[in-house]
Order: structure tokens, then sequence, then C-alpha cells
């Protein structure tokens, strides 16, 4: 299982990071730090699927290119994509707008709050379910 981590927070990334080891120490995760790499990296591997991550977890506010203008660059190519990817927001915003925007966009599977919690990333990376789409902590 591969996991792509984009957040532009390095403590963020870290713990998630350890913390997702913890639970799958056989999963992969590539880090980036904007929304850009991301999508590159994605763009890159269009031709070889097996290498696409099985999940994105995507922050919403990040330099160069947020969250936002990930998905809508993610939705110019995913008709060529052959793999579901599952991509969940991961963000400190509990804007009403974030979150209504968001359930607008068919190809996020979920929008989680921070601080994630690890049975939160558990329920993520064990079964790709469709998370509430927010839920107060």
């Amino acid at each position: 299982m591969t996991c792509f981590l984009i957040d532009d927070d390095q403590i963020f990334q870290f713990i998630t990071d350890s913390t997702l080891k913890r639970i799958n120490p056989n999963i992969s995760i590539e880090k980036y730090y904007d929304g850009e790499q991301g999508i590159n990296s994605i763009k890159e591997r269009l031709d070889t699927p097996e290498t696409l991550p099985d999940i994105v977890m995507l922050d919403i506010n990040m330099p160069f290119m947020n969250g936002w203008d990930f998905l809508k660059e993610y939705q110019t190519i995913n008709n060529k994509i052959e793999k579901t990817i599952h991509i969940y927001m991961l963000t400190s915003s509990d804007d009403p707008d974030d979150i209504e925007k968001a359930k607008k966009i068919s190809e996020l599977s979920g929008y989680l709050i921070k601080p994630v919690t690890e049975v939160e990333l558990e329920v993520l990376i064990r079964g790709f379910p469709s998370m509430e789409w927010y839920q107060p902590k």
C-alpha cells in the first residue's frame, strides 16, 4: 500500500508518518510539501498504475498549489488513471464553506479535521471506507 501525504507542515508529516507505520509497517509513504509536487508525481506515474498511491492525504492550505488546486488538476487527469485512488482531505479548517465545497467534489473520499486520531488513520488505511464528511471532535 502506498500513501501520498501532501502537507506543508513538517511536524504533521512526521507524526502522521510515524503513526501510519505503527499501524501498518509495510505501508510506503511519500511526502510532498505542496499540491504541485503531489500532482506532478501522479502525472509521472500514469503509465504505471501499480506505482500510483492507494491513498492521498491532502491539506487545503499550502504554498504554490493548495489542496483545492490539486483537486482541480486531479479532475483533469482522473479519466487517465487506471487505479482507484482514495483522496482524503486532512485539514485544520472546520469552516462550513470548505466542508460544503469538499462535499461537492466526487473525487474526495472524506474530510477530516486535524488533529487526526490514530483510530481515524487506521480506519483510512485498513479498508478505505467512505468516512463521515465531518465529525466534530
